[in-house]
């Protein structure tokens, strides 16, 4: 069974993959920012009823607004510098770079997660390894800290 962190991670990677970045970033300002809804919805050009799905999505991983307001915090910015591998051809349509398929928007996560998801695997191995680097700095820093 997946852990909530590996569920959320592997959530926001195939957005980003799927080039729907503007989702993690719309993620991050609700969780992180405490932005509403009908704020995010401007700024990122998605509904408010949209941004409020993924929360609950995020909220069902995680369990908590705590846990998930922790892992926004110092996932999204990690995640968001992965480039995606779909291409957004026009406002229906996109391309597959990993194998040169034309997809629906619609069905881009669908496609990544099923013919591609030794990608997902390769950038959530990549995207773990940043975050414990980061959290052993962050450990380090706070210990140099106390010395002086």
């Amino acid at each position: 069974m997946r852990s909530a962190t590996t569920a959320v991670l592997e959530y926001l990677i195939l957005k980003v993959l799927a080039n729907k970045e503007e989702v993690v970033r719309a993620l991050y300002d609700y969780f992180v920012e405490e932005a509403s809804p009908s704020m995010l919805a401007m700024k990122y050009g998605l509904s408010k009823h949209q941004i409020r799905g993924y929360v609950q999505r995020i909220m069902e991983k995680t369990g908590s607004s705590t846990k998930a307001k922790v892992l926004m915090k110092y996932a999204a910015p990690v995640v968001t510098r992965l480039k995606p591998v779909a291409i957004k051809l026009n406002g229906s349509m996109a391309l597959c770079g990993l194998c040169n398929e034309e997809l629906p928007l619609q069905i881009v996560e669908d496609h990544i997660r099923k013919k591609h998801a030794n990608i997902i695997s390769e950038c959530l191995d990549s995207v773990v390894d940043v975050l414990r680097k980061n959290i052993k700095k962050s450990i380090a820093a706070k210990n140099t800290q106390k010395v002086y």
